[in-house]
Parts: structure tokens; sequence; C-alpha cells
């Protein structure tokens, strides 16, 4: 399976061939397409394989940033289309929720314009986090963390709004983490096995913010 992340300013590729993860991370605010096909071709090398070879192609449907979340999706769409496999869109929160500590999450992902998306999540027996709710986009200041459990925070939220997440809430977190391509086929096998591979022009990137165009 291939695994795509791009979010975030941090372009993720994972490729797990035989049960073993081969993995790339480089920074590129401009989520260039062809930064994601080099590091593609630098595991295939790696890994001695092909994409003749690929059984499912997952990706980070968003939220995030619109020019990364249209790179991944059509870079998924692509190569799903010429090799004939289903794609599995996996929720970029829920990616980033996966790499944090603790069984209970907020994931914030800086939107700008004073907003965050973000999201909660409890990490179940499996060890693979689920959604609490929906994911959503707004003021940190209005995010409302739930009384009576300890959340850890995760995110580039924190680290551009500390004040309004960690200081009014007490939420401990990592700010300096994005989701990766590595998370993604974690959450993707369990995905697969619930049905969630669909075919490549269903794998669209999920925005939640609607004027998309003026703010691409």
């Amino acid at each position: 399976m291939l695994a795509i992340e791009t979010a975030t300013p941090i372009l993720s590729v994972a490729l797990e061939v035989g049960g073993r993860v081969f993995e790339r991370r480089v920074e590129d605010p401009a989520a260039r397409a062809e930064g994601v096909l080099e590091l593609l071709q630098v595991l295939l090398n790696e890994a001695e394989t092909s994409l003749a070879a690929l059984d499912a192609i997952a990706f980070g449907r968003g939220p995030g940033s619109f020019t990364g979340l249209r790179v991944a999706a059509a870079i998924a769409q692509g190569l799903a289309y010429a090799q004939g496999v289903p794609v599995v869109p996996i929720s970029s929160l829920a990616a980033l929720a996966q790499e944090a500590a603790g069984d209970d999450i907020l994931a914030a992902i800086d939107a700008r314009r004073d907003e965050i998306y973000y999201g909660f999540f409890t990490r179940s027996k499996n060890g693979l986090v689920e959604p609490v709710g929906a994911e959503a986009l707004g003021p940190p200041a209005l995010v409302r963390v739930p009384e009576g459990r300890v959340y850890r925070g995760i995110g580039s939220g924190f680290d551009h709004y500390p004040q309004e997440l960690h200081g009014r809430h007490g939420v401990s977190y990592d700010a300096h983490k994005a989701p990766s391509a590595r998370a993604i086929l974690r959450l993707a096998h369990a995905a697969i096995e619930r049905g969630g591979g669909v075919a490549a022009a269903q794998a669209l990137p999920i925005y939640l913010r609607d004027n998309v165009a003026q703010s691409a």
C-alpha cells in the first residue's frame, strides 16, 4: 500500500511492502506534486518494487492546506486509475491524532485567518484513534474541551494559539507535530477492513471551509 499526506507543509510519503514500511518526509510549503513523486520514486527504489505491485493507495483527505489536499488527491486518483486499485481517503486530523501520546486527543491544524481545523479523538484498544464528534473549523478561543477527561493536544494549532488552547484549558500538547503517511497507512488498513476503499473518482479532499476558490 502507498500512502500520501500533504495537508501541512510537511510532505510525507510511505510505502508498505511485505509488512515493512518505507517512509520519507520533507518540508515543502508549496506542496508541489513533483516533490511527492520524487519521494515516491525514492521509496520504490529502496523497496525494490514498482507501482504495478500496489494493492491500494491511501491519502490524507484533509482538512488542511487547499493546495496540499489537491496535490494528494490528484496523485492518488491518477495512480489509482493507472493501476486499477482502490483509494482509501483518511482524515488528516485522525492521522495527526494517531501520532499523539495518550488516549484522549485534541488534534489541531492552523487554518490561518485566526482559525484552526480541529477534532477530538479517542484511542481504541487496538491502538488506533477514532473520532469523537465531527471535525470542525473555527476560532481557537471557541473550542470547548470536554471536562472530566485528560486530553493531549497535538498539531500546529497549538504552536500558533497556545494561550487559547493550552492557556484556557490546560491541555498538554506537542505543537511541532504533523500528520504522517505512516499513520495514514495504519488507519487505512482498518478502513479497508470496514470496506472503506473507494473508486478513484470518489477520492475527494475535505476542506471544511466553503470559500475554497477565493482562498486558494
